[in-house]
């Protein structure tokens, strides 16, 4: 959300006139630094307490200047879902009191803080007069850090003989909240009467109280509006919750979409195949705008879950947003399930359908065996941990498909008994479970492609790696660099592990890979003070194709893993691997323009994806068989009243691991159990709560100089 005060055109200063400028008002020197990766140092030069913004050391600030940047940086995380944290200090020293390059201190101090994606950082040293400022690589503003600080943050550095410290903070939020939306468009020109002269050039400035006056004049104005709104209107029930009641609720819902836009997403591909393109547009455009909200929802539910503490009201505002959204989904994906019942009126004849879901049961039937010696196959060939994903597949595959032959049996028994509304929930639970079978099995082939494809980039990356160890080992050796020799021991040593358990003959490379790529960004650092910005660039591309693709096939991974076996996976893991994907595409679209932050952007989408593997075996080990999740409600109207058993033996265990069922089976009778799958439309139930953690990501170009 802008700012009104953005709305108003600012006088644009190219970074040459500022630089110009500045020199001669107050010797200004304006460094743009290059991407940095994590420091390796044991502690940080200054500790940022969980739930504290400002760090005052240099005792520059009074304790009202303190809480009014506060308010600010608070405003602009419920705004715009950006954090800022800000320093002053003397100098820029480490431990000991040695003097310190900015771009390591600030790396140093992110590194110890752990930032996340929404995170960006502020220093100011004061006695020296230097400052640098940066946003984490994985933060969408990471490309603006040089708008930011040409058009905000230099303007409103203090002068030689001035102590406004509190103005360049105000400044720093106020280019933040500007660059939210992807672009800088500058402060407005009337804020105030500060500025620098020279060399006949005026950079106009707005004073620090005027950023001060416009964020309190927009949160007025949203306070106002809220209690207008609240006297038009009945008081919101959710706003009775507890706040922990209100993640339960969230968590649940979260589950609901999502498990309803996959169900909705095969049952359109059943469509798809019987009556073509043109008859299933409008259940596509509802799926993708159901996916929309679903992807916001998913986004503020990681905001929740990150190490920055939020306030109760924080917590309720993005929770309420998440259960209005996952409304929307079910309210998107119900508006046209009675017309996609009427494109797929299995009632009126369910026997072609019946014969189809047995000709596709068979058809996949066949690939079971050869999944299970692939397996057997892949096992001889690599470690246990790399096949934690698929090492059952087969397993599910065949009670799966046990299932299926029960659920086709009941509807033929329907049928018979001139019951067609049970055989069509029959057939539909049957469809699902053919798609879950076939998801299962291509995953092992998917799982055979991807370890492949890791063990080339394992053996490229050891290659890589050791010319960048024997890079660092000749500097220190000439008595140059001594930074390196940490790192470098640390490259050696992990490259030795690596080496080792490749020669073992069953490696698991994805891990492998990482634990490289981690000793690489320790490396990094140091050497990205030597190696200027074209190689480090070139260095970047050349491994950044591999890169994605590889984030690219754990995601696919989990995402096939939490496919068939949705009813046990909970909204942590989910909420991880919709980060994984969206931290994907940020670095797909960086690629072309900015390599260095695209590839570790992928790096940390490979982490993301990883953490949510974990997390899903862990809902997995701790499901013990009972159901946990959410399922998709069939043509939006949720489940069925509860069976008293007897329809569905076979395989009732895997349908209701896999969301198919909700808890109950079809009963002798005709009475409904829970049907958690099946059918285009919303959702009517779910499990699960929210929360979890969120890993930080390195920091992207650091600006910094000297005023």
């Amino acid at each position: 959300m802008k700012s009104q005060a953005h709305a108003v055109p600012s006088r644009r200063l190219s970074p040459a006139v500022l630089v110009t400028s500045a020199l001669a008002a107050s010797g200004l020197v304006m460094v743009c630094g290059v991407a940095l990766a994590d420091a390796a140092r044991a502690e940080a030069p200054v500790d940022i307490p969980p739930g504290t913004f400002v760090v005052d050391e240099a005792q520059v600030l009074t304790s009202a200047q303190e809480q009014e940047i506060t308010q600010a940086i608070n405003e602009l995380r419920t705004e715009e879902g950006q954090n800022l944290f800000v320093v002053y200090v003397d100098e820029f020293t480490d431990e000991s009191g040695q003097p310190m390059d900015r771009s390591a201190w600030l790396t140093d101090v992110a590194t110890a803080k752990d930032l996340g994606s929404t995170d960006s950082i502020l220093a100011v040293a004061v006695d020296t007069r230097s400052y640098a400022y940066s946003a984490t690589q994985a933060n969408n503003i990471a490309p603006l850090t040089g708008d930011i600080i040409n058009e905000y943050i230099v303007p409103e550095l203090p002068a030689v003989g001035e102590d406004d410290w509190e103005r360049a903070a105000l400044a720093t939020v106020a280019g933040v909240e500007d660059a939210a939306d992807g672009r800088v468009n500058g402060p407005d020109a009337g804020g105030g009467a500060g500025g620098w002269i020279a060399g006949g050039v005026v950079v106009v400035a707005l004073a620090g109280g005027g950023y001060a006056l416009m964020r309190r004049n927009k949160t007025k104005a949203a306070q106002q509006g809220q209690s207008a709104r609240g006297a038009q209107g009945p008081k919101d029930p959710l706003d009775e919750m507890s706040v922990e009641d209100l993640r339960t609720k969230a968590g649940s819902m979260l589950i609901g979409a999502d498990d309803a836009i996959r169900s909705s997403e095969q049952e359109v591909g059943f469509a798809l195949a019987s009556y073509g393109e043109d008859s299933v547009r409008t259940f596509v455009k509802d799926i993708e705008t159901a996916k929309d909200h679903l992807r916001e929802s998913f986004k503020l539910q990681n905001q929740l879950d990150d190490h920055i503490p939020d306030t109760e009201a924080q917590q309720r505002s993005w929770l309420k947003d998440i259960i209005a959204r996952c409304t929307a989904v079910n309210e998107t994906l119900s508006a046209h399930a009675a017309e996609f019942d009427k494109l797929r009126d299995l009632e009126k004849d369910a026997g072609p359908a019946l014969q189809s879901l047995n000709t596709r049961a068979d058809e996949v039937a066949l690939t079971v065996a050869q999944a299970e010696q692939t397996l057997v196959d892949l096992h001889a060939r690599y470690a246990d941990i790399a096949l934690a994903e698929v090492t059952d597949n087969a397993t599910q595959a065949r009670e799966r498909l046990e299932f299926v032959r029960a659920a086709a049996q009941k509807a033929e028994q329907s049928l018979a008994a001139s019951d067609p509304s049970t055989a069509v929930l029959a057939i539909r639970a049957g469809e699902e479970g053919v798609a879950q079978t076939a998801t299962l099995v291509e995953a092992v082939g998917k799982a055979q492609r991807n370890l492949e494809s890791a063990l080339e980039n394992l053996q490229t990356g050891v290659n890589q790696s050791q010319q960048d160890l024997a890079q660092a080992q000749a500097l220190v050796a000439a008595g140059q660099h001594p930074e390196l020799a940490g790192p470098a021991a640390g490259m050696e040593q992990t490259l030795t592990r690596v080496r080792s358990e490749i020669a073992s003959g069953r490696p698991a490379p994805f891990r492998l890979l990482q634990s490289l790529e981690q000793a690489h960004r320790q490396l990094d650092a140091p050497l990205s003070g030597i190696r200027d910005r074209q190689e480090q660039e070139r260095r970047a591309a050349s491994s950044l194709q591999s890169a994605i693709l590889q984030a690219q096939a754990q995601i696919d991974g989990t995402q096939d893993y939490i496919a068939a076996r949705r009813g046990a996976v909970g909204s942590q893991a989910r909420t991880k691997l919709a980060e994984a994907e969206r931290t994907l595409q940020e670095a797909a679209r960086l690629s072309g323009q900015d390599p260095v932050t695209a590839l570790n952007m992928a790096h940390q989408s490979s982490s993301l994806a990883d953490r949510a593997s974990q997390l899903a075996q862990q809902d997995l080990n701790q499901w013990g068989g009972g159901y946990a999740g959410a399922g998709a409600g069939y043509g939006g109207r949720g489940g069925y009243g509860g069976g008293r058993g007897g329809g569905f033996g076979s395989g009732l265990g895997g349908a209701i691991l896999g969301g198919i069922l909700m808890g109950g089976i079809l009963g002798g009778d005709g009475d409904h159990g829970d049907w958690g799958g099946g059918g285009f439309g919303g959702f009517g139930g779910g499990g699960g709560l929210g929360g979890g953690d969120f890993g930080g990501g390195g920091l992207g170009d650091i600006g910094g100089g000297s005023f």
